[in-house]
């Protein structure tokens, strides 16, 4: 049995998630201008979906899984594991197919309008943002030992 490293990423803060969500977004702001300096969610590694339903928002982000999909799916290589366990996007190699987007099984990866090569959480080097500016302190940057890949 292949022994898993426990890797670090966003995670939700226990407790009565995601009823802390208040849906305020500022995590999309933050990420999109963290990464472009624009205040503009489209260009947001992290998404906050409403749940019409159930009156519910929550973010969304890559969980870097530990048996990732989307490095298995890309034809170019385009997608690899950095030493800190982090998915990461070659724009050099990417020749923007879409093939990561349909794999990813929590809609964590996305091609911006205007753009051709898809974006990913890249937990901002190790610092993410959107944890640190999230007021309910609903995200947080750790890691557990589940592994949460499909399947997993």
């Amino acid at each position: 049995m292949k022994e898993q490293m426990a890797l670090k990423r966003v995670v939700f803060q226990e407790g009565d998630f995601p009823s802390q969500c208040t849906g305020c977004r500022i995590c999309e702001l933050v990420c999109s201008f963290t990464h472009y300096t624009i205040f503009n969610p489209s260009l947001s590694r992290i998404k906050v979906t409403t749940d019409e339903s159930a009156l519910i928002d929550f973010p969304s982000t890559c969980r870097h899984c530990a048996d990732p999909t989307c490095i298995r799916v890309c034809p170019t290589q385009a997608i690899s594991r950095n030493n800190e366990g982090v998915n990461q996007i070659d724009t050099e190699r990417c020749v923007g197919c879409g093939e990561c987007l349909s794999a990813c099984p929590y809609g964590a990866i996305s091609i911006p309008l205007g753009e051709k090569v898809p974006i990913s959480c890249d937990l901002c080097g190790g610092e993410p943002q959107c944890v640190k500016y999230c007021p309910r302190g609903v995200l947080v940057y750790g890691s557990d030992e589940e592994d949460t890949s499909p399947g997993g």
